[in-house]
């Protein structure tokens, strides 16, 4: 994409993001931000005082840009904001590479509390305490963390892959194992990190449930 041919920060963000993309956050560096803008590297530090500081503006605009559903909708209950949340959230991390160690790296867990207050309201209005508020929303977001960043990691994409040989016969002692894998295979990993998901917000009931 085209920048400008005085750098300013958006454009430096946009740069760290392609950059992040073609080679990976391990290969992320101010220099090689600055030769994609075709600029010297000192450039950079009237903008940013360091790569640390630039990870956290780049991890927050992709946030910014594709984790669009972080509020609860009016009348909406709290374990559909909870799931509509995370698979937002899991979205943004997989639309560029490395996205949940990006995430999992950068950036202060404290949240803006405009928007923390919103998302802790639905919770709080069906019974949770807000400590215990807190709480859902920390373990729903490690989960989905923690389920991108091995999908983004893990050999194969993340994908179960089979070696069937002598299981492939019916009468075979792991036959059923094997037939019921391949199943989870073609379900997919949205349908995988689904049902943990579902799994993990069962779990969170407020004490009057």
């Amino acid at each position: 994409m085209p920048y400008p041919s005085r750098t300013d920060k958006r454009s430096i963000v946009e740069a760290a993001i392609d950059v992040l993309n073609d080679q990976g956050l391990d290969r992320l560096s101010l220099r090689a931000i600055a030769g994609h803008l075709g600029v010297r590297q000192p450039a950079l530090y009237h903008h940013v005082p360091n790569k640390a500081a630039l990870l956290d503006d780049v991890a927050a605009a992709v946030l910014g840009r594709w984790h669009t559903q972080r509020s609860p909708r009016h009348g909406e209950n709290w374990e559909d904001f909870l799931a509509r949340y995370a698979r937002s959230f899991r979205r943004a991390m997989l639309t560029v590479r490395d996205g949940a160690r990006l995430v999992a790296s950068t950036g202060s867990r404290s949240p803006a509390p405009e928007r923390a207050m919103r998302q802790l309201s639905v919770l709080e209005d069906a019974g949770f305490s807000t400590t215990d508020a807190i709480l859902a929303l920390i373990a729903v977001t490690r989960y989905t963390i923690g389920s991108t960043l091995e999908q983004q990691t893990a050999r194969d994409d993340g994908d179960i892959v089979l070696e069937v040989g002598d299981a492939a016969e019916t009468d075979h002692p792991t036959a059923s194992f094997f037939a019921a894998t391949r199943e989870v295979v073609a379900l997919g990993q949205d349908h995988e990190f689904d049902f943990g998901l579902t799994a993990v917000i069962r779990g969170l009931r407020p004490p009057s449930t």
